[in-house]
């Protein structure tokens, strides 16, 4: 498939699948789901360890938002590098965003939590006291999401603008071009802000829950990594698509082997990641950074944890995704998904657990299985509603990418 035959198809056939109202039972099942979880975290907070609730509830905020987040960034990568086999992809992506104001909300919630998670909230380090300063704490990051998420929206309000413009006018025009020029200028300072913004959030809320510790190379790791989170979620809902619309002749075994050898390259990074982390702390011997790690690879229950984590994220899509005939196979494509986001929930599982736990052992029952599924239904309930409003392929672009 060509790309000039699918724009000229676009435009001129009007073939792009139209957006489907969310069917009334789906919207009051995630409705309830979001509710449930909601009521389950409350109850868990009454309880004789709210620590545990804020526990999960921070996790499951770094875990969605970062998704959240992610969906728009791999939009930007896709408009800045001019990636034309991800043109079906990239509205999938971008739609995203609509979970950007729930995040921020959630955000404001870890105010009320702040005793709970940060052992340093009443008495900073001195060292470091004027960084890890409440007010301060959450002021830079109130201030980093909102520039992030305002970025974020803009540009997804850009890109569906785009296309009703192509719409209207049927061909390129002066208009159009200075979209795409302002979008294409956008998504370089949204790609910049992100490693910026995200670099933070992986200081704040992972590195801060254990002050002792510090490294330079974990803010790359944690933004890396959420990318590596956000292609996962977005390959799941390219297939989700595919099958939803039919699009089986646009989201082809082309576009399927692209997302397989990024998942499977993503794979390989986030390990060289962990691994460059580990490496420079063991060899450069700096023993007030090796507390974080010994903790979560040589002490129990945290070290089967970490092994099930390197194997969810980097063994199985290394292995699996090695084929060629498995990159292009729509149902294991989706399991090796599935099985990296599962894999990016426990990883952020451990890094925030180990810091926070009274005791050493891993807290998931039934309570966190109920906040999970929460989180998950009110992203859902955000991102299903918005990509019933927007068309699904980007036509817009589709002038610009011939």
């Amino acid at each position: 498939m060509t790309d000039l035959p699918l724009a000229d198809r676009l435009l001129e056939e009007a073939a792009w699948p139209k957006p489907r109202p969310l069917g009334r039972g789906l919207f009051l099942l995630l409705a309830l789901l979001t509710a449930a979880g909601g009521i389950a975290f409350l109850a868990l907070l009454a309880g004789d360890n709210p620590v545990r609730a804020w526990q999960i509830f921070l996790v499951n905020f770094l875990f969605w938002s970062g998704v959240a987040v992610a969906g728009v960034v791999l939009a930007a990568i896709f408009q800045v590098t001019n990636a034309r086999w991800a043109r079906p992809v990239k509205r999938l992506a971008e739609a995203c965003a609509a979970y950007l104001p729930v995040s921020f909300l959630l955000f404001l919630c870890i105010w009320f939590g702040r005793r709970s998670l940060f052992s340093w909230i009443d008495q900073p380090p001195a060292a470091i006291a004027a960084w890890l300063n409440s007010s301060f704490f959450f002021l830079r990051e109130a201030v980093g999401l909102l520039a992030l998420y305002g970025m974020s929206l803009l540009f997804f309000y850009r890109s569906v603008r785009q296309d009703s413009r192509a719409l209207a006018h049927r061909q390129p025009g002066d208009s159009l071009g200075a979209d795409a020029g302002f979008l294409q200028k956008l998504a370089v300072g949204l790609l910049i802000l992100y490693a910026f913004v995200y670099s933070l959030v992986a200081l704040d809320f992972v590195m801060s829950l254990d002050p002792a510790w510090s490294s330079t190379l974990f803010g790359a790791y944690y933004f890396m990594g959420n990318l590596y989170l956000g292609l996962a979620a977005v390959t799941v809902f390219t297939l989700y698509a595919r099958w939803r619309y039919q699009l089986e002749k646009t989201i082809d075994s082309r576009i399927l082997h692209n997302l397989g050898k990024l998942l499977f390259a993503f794979s390989l990074l986030w390990t060289y990641l962990f691994w460059s982390q580990y490496l420079v702390i063991w060899y450069g011997n700096l023993p007030h950074e090796t507390g974080f790690l010994l903790l979560r690879i040589a002490h129990e229950p945290w070290s089967s944890l970490a092994v099930v984590v390197l194997t969810m994220n980097f063994l199985v899509p290394f292995l699996v995704l090695l084929p060629r005939s498995r990159k292009e196979s729509p149902g294991t494509l989706l399991g090796v998904a599935l099985v990296i986001l599962t894999g990016m929930w426990l990883e952020r599982y451990l890094l925030v657990a180990p810091s926070l736990a009274a005791a050493p052992e891993i807290l998931l029952g039934g309570a966190e299985a109920l906040i999970t599924l929460g989180f998950l239904a009110s992203f859902l309930l955000a991102y299903l509603t918005v990509l019933s409003k927007v068309p699904i392929l980007p036509v817009g672009d589709s002038l610009f990418w011939r």
